[in-house]
């Protein structure tokens, strides 16, 4: 079952959360119980101390007040005395009722011997001497202070019992402390489960933005970006559609115009050259405007052969071209221009392989060395160099024409754009060369630029250094 990217949010957060809860929840448990149980205990150490200090006290008092009752008999006396014994057995009752099994059988002892000494005592007849009275509360005194040792004990082990719960809440805050990590590895558990369709979907996003229709697109995941992949799945196959009709219409359009075409060029042909008879001088002018209208159109068409191939997906980085093949082609398409005006061209010393398609590299040399071609002077020169930066290979052909004005700089690379300053030539280009330069080497990571320039113009391209290696 898929769960949305708010689902496994939330249940994330539930499954971060809780464990820390529980953890704390558990150690608050044991800090109340260990702040209840010492609070307890020092009441009850208190108390202890206090009663087991009184009982000694009130048992010398009492013997004290027994010894005046024997030697003056005076019922005064008397009743101070069954005050103290009061007071004293109902401090000793109450160490009875701590709970304790240590102090209530030396609590009973004391006061049952306590109890035969008053009854010795109170007897009609006296039988006690002060002698005796001294020594029977010179033995209770004993059983006190052995209270009063066991009381100790009790502290001592109310004290043991303390530190014990203190032990058990460190090793509660130290597993609680283990659950952080724990919680951290949920996290990142959660974290890839949200964020890994996401990376499975960004490269697919970006080969539809690079124009590579061919492979579908497909993540496995939350439910959200399951439907955005089967969304862009189905735009995918309406571009793909869109790309065929499109690739089929243009290819299918230029060639039925190409037919027609040639039959008009070589008419227009046999005409300008009289083959069919002498012309006047207007039917040559009307000729001449036919060639080369037709020759314009002629280069239209193979401008837009040459964008088609630009929309062409199949320019894997699986080719390999040679730059010096690729100049020789695009010199050998030029030659009559180039030999008609006398130019000389400077071609470069190094020569390199490149991992782009050979026919697109002679396409972006072409268009550039037409174009210097076309603006360069009578006996100009053509200079075309290279180099090697740490990140990038570079490429500038430059020539010594009039250069761009300052105003077409922004826009010589706009699809159809041609600057009101045209040189005479009997074709005209199409306006498309440069954006369809453009388009090839950006295919590559690559770039275009017109550089400036003291004379002349000079366009500079660079591909990424990865692709380009020197022979």
């Amino acid at each position: 079952m898929a769960f949305s990217i708010r689902r496994l949010t939330l249940l994330g957060f539930t499954l971060v959360g809780l464990p820390l809860v529980i953890a704390l929840g558990l150690a608050l448990v044991r800090i109340e119980q260990l702040s209840v149980q010492g609070t307890g205990a020092i009441k009850q150490v208190s108390r202890l101390v206090y009663v087991s200090r009184q009982v000694s006290q009130l048992l010398n008092n009492m013997e004290r007040g027994a010894s005046q009752f024997l030697v003056l008999e005076d019922p005064a006396l008397w009743d101070s005395y069954l005050r103290l014994r009061q007071e004293f057995r109902q401090l000793a009752s109450e160490m009875v009722r701590t709970d304790r099994p240590l102090i209530e059988p030396a609590v009973d002892r004391l006061l049952t011997r306590e109890q035969a000494v008053h009854e010795q005592l109170g007897a009609d007849e006296q039988e006690l001497s002060i002698a005796q009275l001294q020594q029977e509360y010179s033995e209770l005194n004993s059983m006190s202070s052995e209270l009063f040792s066991l009381n100790r004990r009790v502290i001592d082990d109310e004290i043991a019992a303390i530190e014990s719960k203190a032990d058990q809440l460190r090793e509660t805050l130290l597993q609680s402390a283990l659950v952080i990590p724990a919680s951290l590895l949920i996290a990142m558990l959660f974290v890839r489960l949200i964020s890994g369709p996401i990376n499975q979907l960004k490269p697919q996003i970006r080969r539809l933005e690079k124009g590579d229709f061919d492979r579908p697109v497909s993540v496995k995941g939350a439910s959200d970006i399951v439907e955005v992949a089967e969304i862009l799945e189905a735009m995918r196959e309406q571009l793909l559609a869109l790309e065929k009709q499109k690739t089929g219409f243009i290819r299918h359009i230029s060639h039925e115009l190409k037919t027609p075409l040639a039959a008009i060029r070589e008419g227009a042909e046999l005409l300008y050259d009289g083959t069919t008879g002498k012309l006047n001088p207007e039917q040559t002018e009307v000729s001449a405007i036919i060639r080369s209208s037709v020759s314009r159109l002629q280069q239209l068409i193979e401008d837009l052969l040459n964008f088609n191939r630009v929309l062409d997906p199949s320019n894997a980085l699986k080719h390999q071209a040679v730059l010096s093949d690729a100049l020789e082609q695009a010199l050998s398409e030029r030659q009559l221009q180039i030999q008609s005006k006398h130019l000389k061209v400077i071609a470069p010393k190094s020569d390199y392989s490149l991992r782009v398609n050979p026919e697109q590299l002679r396409v972006i040399l072409d268009n550039l060395i037409s174009n210097a071609v076309k603006f360069s002077p009578a006996q100009g020169q053509i200079y075309i160099t290279s180099g090697f930066t740490d990140t990038f290979w570079w490429l500038r052909i430059s020539d010594e024409g009039p250069g761009v004005p300052e105003d077409d700089r922004e826009q010589v690379f706009e699809p159809f754009y041609q600057s009101a300053w045209q040189p005479e030539s009997k074709v005209k280009g199409s306006g498309l060369g440069l954006t369809i330069t453009r388009e090839l080497i950006e295919k590559y990571k690559g770039s275009i630029r017109l550089q400036e320039s003291t004379q002349g113009c000079c366009f500079e391209i660079r591909f990424p250094a990865t692709l380009v290696e020197q022979q």
